[in-house]
C-alpha cells in the first residue's frame, strides 16, 4: 500500500532477524522497514508518517 498508493518505497517481511521478530511479537506477520537517507526532506517524512497513520486507521 505504501508503494502503490503513496509512492513510498519500503520492505516488508522478517528482515533476516527472526529472533528479533519473536521478541517483539511479529514473527508470524513480519514488519515494514523504512529507511531515511540524507536526501530525504522533512516534507517526505511528514508524508510517510501521515500515510502510515491513514493505512493503520483503514486496517
Amino acid at each position: 500500500m505504501l508503494d502503490r498508493d503513496y509512492g513510498i518505497a519500503s520492505r516488508a517481511g522478517l528482515h533476516c532477524a527472526p529472533l528479533a521478530h519473536e521478541t517483539i511479537g511479529t514473527k508470524s506477520t513480519g514488519a515494514v522497514r523504512l529507511s531515511v537517507g540524507c536526501f530525504n526532506c522533512v516534507e517526505e517524512i511528514d508524508i510517510t508518517v501521515n500515510s502510515l497513520f491513514k493505512i493503520s486507521k483503514a486496517v
